[in-house]
């Protein structure tokens, strides 16, 4: 994969992406970290909506191990791009109507880190979400996605514990917010192309 413009789709199509236990826990999605979360959503989303900009994310530096369908990433720098990218995928599928199609892909994103933080992202993109259900919590503070999430039955409460977990649901938070109000429906198609 040598210097090789790729595409978060692309590199899963491709490979499995493990986050390998040595990376630290997911950062941009920390509370402290809004002026940069912002600031990163602010320009994929332009690039996203309109198909005549792209963005450079940089490299993403790792080790690739197996053959065929069983290839893994590991990536040594890049993961908090990859883990942003994962959640802009998922919640684009699942704000679009295209779960089904996504999932079996997304799944082949994956944390070597904490298996809590495994499992999150396996649940996460195994069990589908109406994002319309938000409007069901009656109080304005619990109108947000994470909380929505955080009250299936498949959210496990000693996940709240893990660090990258918490960054997760606050970045899908920042997410939900960016795109909730978009009006074009084919942002995950523009996303995925």
């Amino acid at each position: 994969m040598k210097n090789n413009r790729y595409t978060f789709w692309k590199l899963l199509d491709e490979n499995i992406i493990e986050i390998p236990i040595i990376q630290r826990d997911y950062a941009q999605g920390r509370t402290d970290e809004k002026r940069i979360r912002d600031k990163f959503l602010d320009a994929l989303c332009e690039v996203i909506k309109d198909e005549t900009k792209s963005i450079n994310l940089d490299f993403v530096y790792g080790e690739i191990k197996g053959e065929g369908k069983n290839k893994k990433l590991t990536p040594l720098d890049g993961q908090q791009r990859l883990t942003t990218l994962f959640l802009l995928h998922w919640y684009l599928a699942t704000k679009e109507n295209k779960f089904d199609e996504a999932s079996k892909k997304l799944q082949k994103f994956t944390y070597e880190t904490r298996v809590s933080s495994r499992e999150f992202c396996k649940a996460l993109t195994t069990n589908q979400i109406d994002l319309l259900d938000i409007d069901s919590f009656v109080d304005e503070d619990n109108k947000k996605l994470s909380k929505l999430i955080e009250d299936k039955n498949w959210f496990f409460k000693s996940w709240k514990k893990d660090p990258t977990i918490k960054s997760m649901l606050n970045m899908i938070d920042s997410i939900h917010e960016k795109f909730k109000n978009t009006e074009d429906n084919n942002l995950f198609d523009k996303l995925i192309c």
